[in-house]
């Protein structure tokens, strides 16, 4: 679109300047500015005429942007899980989101950037919806964030204010009916400051989960209880866990595995590491 709106402004300017008179260039003779005259006149006729099959497309374009923008409207949703450190639309939309109840979110910022103020926030929501208060949009809090977007905003592009105090929302936050089915995505997953007999194992899970490293020096590793593992009975976000007493100079296999408070899995793929030499 903008590309056509270019060239009409383009001949447009174009048209303008054809358009001075003639008397203001220098003609050798009456004939010459005869034929100069016609000619420009010619040209001018070309370039309304070229204006006038471009402006209608220009027109057709406008009104698919609007459509389009229309659409997008409709679909007021957030489209990834979010946590602190990110920004990006999602986050102001969460924000405006959250600012719907002063409970929730009092300082009502609403910048695209998920800081602290932004995580307690969540908490608090999470604390309303009656699940672990994390302070990050994982599945559960993403899902339900979206549902109630689409209750409280539907096709109107435009949250609401209030949505989170009206009373038939207020109903529809806390969840403890619905049986936690998901396992913790497990992320990052990494062995690091590795020494000759040492490595420290880390990763992350988007809910809050306990921690375990099954190790060999064989692979495939096999989750037994013949094979080397620590582990931590903690429920945290952010994993690490210390393997000591290694070989040097020795590739280790690893897994790591967390489970959350309602007994769903994860595993890790397979990952290893070398031990350094003596």
């Amino acid at each position: 679109m903008k590309k056509i709106f270019s060239v009409i402004l383009g001949l447009a300017v174009l048209l303008s300047v054809l358009s001075v008179p003639v008397a203001t260039r220098a003609v050798s003779s009456t004939s010459s500015a005869q034929e100069l005259l016609t000619s420009l006149q010619e040209q001018i006729a070309r370039l309304r005429t070229l204006i006038a099959e471009l402006t209608p497309q220009l027109e057709s374009l406008r009104q698919q942007r609007t459509e389009v923008k229309e659409t997008v409207k409709e679909t007021l949703q957030i489209l990834k899980q979010l946590r602190i450190g990110m920004s990006g639309e999602d986050v102001r939309l969460l924000q405006e989101f959250l600012a719907t109840d002063p409970e929730i979110y009092p300082e009502g910022l609403i910048t695209g950037y998920f800081g602290r103020l932004t995580e307690m926030a969540v908490k608090r929501f999470q604390k309303k919806m009656c699940v672990e208060q994390v302070g990050m949009v994982g599945p559960k809090t993403l899902s339900k964030i979206n549902e109630l977007l689409t209750e409280g905003a539907g096709k109107s592009g435009k949250i609401p204010p209030g949505l989170l105090i009206a009373p038939g929302i207020q109903k529809k936050l806390c969840a403890t009916s619905t049986p936690d089915t998901i396992a913790p995505v497990i992320s990052d997953v990494m062995a690091t400051s590795t020494t000759a007999s040492t490595t420290q194992i880390k990763w992350l899970t988007n809910e809050l989960a306990n921690s375990k490293v099954w190790y060999s020096t064989s692979t495939p590793v096999t989750a037994t209880s013949s094979t080397p593992s620590v582990s931590s009975s903690d429920y945290v976000l952010e994993h690490s866990l210390l393997l000591s007493d290694l070989t040097a100079s020795t590739t280790y296999h690893y897994l790591v595995t967390s489970i959350d408070k309602s007994g769903n899995t994860a595993t890790s793929e397979e990952e290893s590491f070398t031990t350094l030499g003596q």
